[in-house]
């Protein structure tokens, strides 16, 4: 083979070369490139309601919510007790809600009545915790999307027959239950007692 035959066998090699070479980094290019389309997606409907008609401010009347036959009718004294209900739906909503009950107001509240949001019973023994007040402590709970299930929150109150330490018949607190049932029979008008409650609810976040 002569020499200029060589020289153009070589040449048309190194140009085979880098031509492939091209080509192989256009296709590795390619590769490793992707697209991706994703599916529409509608925004999620919000409907969370309380079942209390009471635009989110729950009232509760605390002489309605207690049974004696020992009082005189539509009245709370010391060892009264009851509850105050609340209930929530999440059926319309199409994500999931984290809500909270907390106490926003009370009026003409004796000194010894209390709200709580835990009742323990023991045989005859009736203990309460976790108080709610205007400024600390509420009830919580979460609704999944889509429930149409209502969800009930119970929330107790009770004005103890005795309060604090009890020594020779009088309790600490018995000053001060005097002092409410003087006040309702001074009143030109019945006192009245009620405690309204404020519910708030929050979209779970998605995990």
């Amino acid at each position: 083979m002569s020499k200029k035959k060589k020289t153009m066998l070589v040449a048309a090699i190194v140009l085979g070369i880098a031509v492939l070479g091209l080509a192989a980094g256009v296709y590795a290019k390619y590769i490793a490139s992707f697209t991706a389309d994703g599916d529409i997606a509608n925004v999620a409907k919000w409907a969370f309601e309380d079942e209390n008609d009471d635009d989110g401010l729950l009232e509760c009347k605390l002489d309605k919510t207690y049974d004696t036959n020992t009082l005189s009718s539509g009245k709370i004294a010391p060892g009264t007790s009851g509850t105050c209900t609340f209930s929530v739906t999440n059926k319309n909503s199409e994500v999931g809600v984290n809500y909270t009950i907390t106490l926003s107001g009370v009026t003409n509240q004796p000194t010894n009545v209390k709200f709580y949001k835990t009742k323990n019973v023991n045989g005859n023994d009736v203990t309460y915790a976790d108080p709610l007040t205007t400024t600390s402590g509420k009830v919580e709970g979460t609704i999944n999307a889509k429930d149409s299930n209502e969800q009930t929150e119970t929330i107790y109150w009770v004005w103890p027959y005795e309060t604090g330490a009890v020594a020779d018949g009088i309790a600490e607190g018995d000053s001060a239950d005097t002092t409410d049932g003087e006040g309702a029979a001074a009143a030109a008008e019945a006192k009245k007692m009620t405690a309204t409650f404020a519910i708030k609810g929050v979209q779970v976040q998605p995990q």
